[in-house]
């Protein structure tokens, strides 16, 4: 018998749980043995992980719960309860759409190999802005596509003008929304008004909107354009459960489009197996509200505080919608991040072409920030 979303919850939780009432007592016992240990300095191998965008808090505690009770008790029954499947239903009904309408994947990382080969070649153009995130860029190049790399705007935005007016034949636009490196966001009347521009100019191209940041983003920054990807074929979504849900391990993301742009993508590249402890991870984040309210709120107040440490010293830094800030350090990125590893603290890679002036930053716990930010005061003093 298949088990339902209440009933896996039920199971999940209430096993694991016992006794606790509620979840906010689990939810302060999980985040105090984490600060515990990073105010103890208990790091990732001894360094503070400032380099790759995963939450510095990891997955909520119900998840982890879930997690712990299906570890002890199904992992060695791959094959029922197709928790695969009932993760494929729960994204289509959480979003109002139709199961068919949604494609899961190991991670977004096939979802961006698999679009640029369906949609890109050496004589349909890959158009991205630079820098952003780079994966589809790259696939580009190994496939040999053309490829149209774009300058951000003065304020580290993505130009969306300017994607549009390279839009004529090219095989696919990419716009990372909130941006990676960056954090800059484009809000909704912009993106819909870029989207229908292009939707009438050049109607064979394909845009990708990658929203693995979203639940980052400022209120009222942005909204999901999930609508205009169910009014227009050539439109699709991806999204991650690797940023605010914390699953970065379990490999877990999603596309959402609609049935034909979904099937030239899984011809053109294969999307992996989502295992039945990802599904079982992802099921529960997917519904624990709570967590990714907490999540975005301790993420908000830990980047402000490092956008104003940098600014207060005068360096510029754009108002960022995600885990991760981008600072014009005015030196390269490659020296910055070594000098900070001299100190057990490791910061992001080179993002051409801003590698000699900019530097990504990564937002950790309340604890290792504050080590972090002593740290790059000494460095940059």
């Amino acid at each position: 018998m298949k088990t339902t979303r209440r009933g896996f919850g039920t199971i999940a939780i209430g096993a694991a749980v016992g006794a606790l009432s509620g979840s906010a007592l689990l939810s302060r016992k999980s985040h105090a043995q984490t600060r515990a240990n990073h105010a103890a300095g208990v790091y990732d191998n001894s360094i503070i992980q400032l380099n790759q965008n995963e939450s510095a808090r990891g997955p909520g505690p119900k998840t982890m719960e879930a997690i712990r009770a299906h570890t002890s008790t199904r992992v060695g029954r791959g094959y029922a309860p197709d928790h695969v499947g009932e993760l494929h239903q729960a994204l289509a009904d959480h979003y109002g759409i139709d199961r068919e309408n949604v494609q899961l994947a190991t991670g977004s990382t096939p979802l961006l190999q698999g679009s640029v080969r369906a949609f890109c070649d050496a004589d349909k153009a890959l158009v991205t802005p630079l820098p952003t995130y780079t994966t589809s860029l790259s696939t580009a190049r190994r496939i040999g596509a053309h490829t149209v790399e774009l300058p951000l705007d003065r304020n580290l935005a993505i130009d969306l003008d300017q994607l549009a007016d390279n839009a004529g034949g090219a095989g696919m636009l990419y716009l990372c929304n909130p941006n990676n490196p960056t954090g800059t966001v484009q809000g909704p009347a912009a993106v819909e008004a870029f989207v229908r521009r292009v939707m009438e100019e050049n109607p064979e191209t394909y845009i990708h909107i990658d929203e693995a940041y979203i639940y980052y983003a400022r209120p009222g920054a942005m909204e999901t354009a999930l609508p205009l990807a169910m009014e227009y074929e050539n439109v699709f979504i991806t999204r991650s459960f690797s940023k605010a849900h914390g699953l970065a391990g379990m490999r877990i993301g999603f596309a959402m489009a609609q049935p034909r742009t979904l099937e030239k993508i899984r011809d053109a590249w294969g999307m992996g197996d989502v295992n039945m402890l990802g599904a079982v991870a992802a099921l529960t984040a997917l519904e624990d509200h709570d967590h990714i309210a907490w999540e975005a709120k301790e993420n908000a107040e830990i980047r402000d505080e490092a956008i104003a440490f940098f600014r207060d010293l005068g360096y510029e830094a754009p108002d960022s919608n995600t885990n991760h800030i981008f600072v014009n350090l005015r030196m390269p990125a490659a020296r910055f991040r070594s000098a900070c590893l001299e100190h057990n603290v490791l910061v992001g890679r080179d993002f051409a072409p801003l590698e000699q002036s900019h530097s990504r930053i990564s937002l950790g716990s309340r604890e290792e920030m504050a080590v972090a930010l002593d740290v790059f005061r000494k460095v940059l003093a």
